[in-house]
């Protein structure tokens, strides 16, 4: 019973997007995205960030080991640590909000002509913005355990890096469900001529 309904939900929320989302829709998520990374991003990451580093953050590696997490965290002073807490638990999680719509918006511009036969998959990003979420408040979780007693829980430092390799899985299935869209559009257009 209780799957029905959420699976109801589900259409209902991905109805509305393919419903919704038009090419001036997705430029302006397009845009508003860009702008988000450019003038928030880039800037709040600058508080955590170590000149010359290799690892900018945890979540933008394809999973990590507990002795990357210590790494990371001993190279940053106490400040440092705090603005990345904030980074993931605030600004990183808008951010996913925010490309989670723009992938949603543009795969239902592109799918829309096929939205019978491809039901929900316009919602195929929000996947990665659930395991981005998860992989936030996991490494927030680990960082304010390491300010308080300069440990970090190993089953969570795990499930962590999991939540972040899940995250790039997701992704790696948005892009090609975009690059089916356009396929999708390609033949339509090559049918009308």
């Amino acid at each position: 019973m209780h799957q029905v309904k959420r699976l109801n939900t589900l259409k209902r929320i991905s109805q509305f997007f393919y419903e919704k989302s038009n090419l001036k829709v997705a430029i302006l998520c397009t845009a508003i995205f860009c702008a988000y990374l450019v003038l928030v991003m880039t800037r709040q990451a600058n508080g955590f960030e170590i000149p010359n580093s290799t690892i900018k953050s945890l979540g933008m590696t394809f999973g990590f080991s507990e002795s990357d997490i210590f790494i990371f965290f001993q190279l940053r002073t106490e400040k440092m640590l705090s603005a990345y807490i904030n980074f993931n638990l605030i600004w990183d999680t808008i951010f996913a909000l925010i490309y989670g719509v723009m992938y949603t918006v543009w795969l239902s511009v592109l799918l829309n002509a096929s939205a019978r036969k491809v039901g929900i998959a316009n919602l195929i990003p929000f996947l990665q913005v659930i395991f981005d979420w998860l992989e936030n408040y996991s490494i927030g979780y680990l960082v304010e355990q390491y300010l308080i007693n300069g440990t970090i829980t190993p089953y969570i430092a795990k499930l962590s890096s999991y939540f972040v390799m899940t995250k790039w899985v997701c992704s790696g299935l948005t892009y090609f469900t975009i690059i089916l869209g356009i396929a999708f559009l390609f033949v339509r257009i090559f049918k009308k001529k």
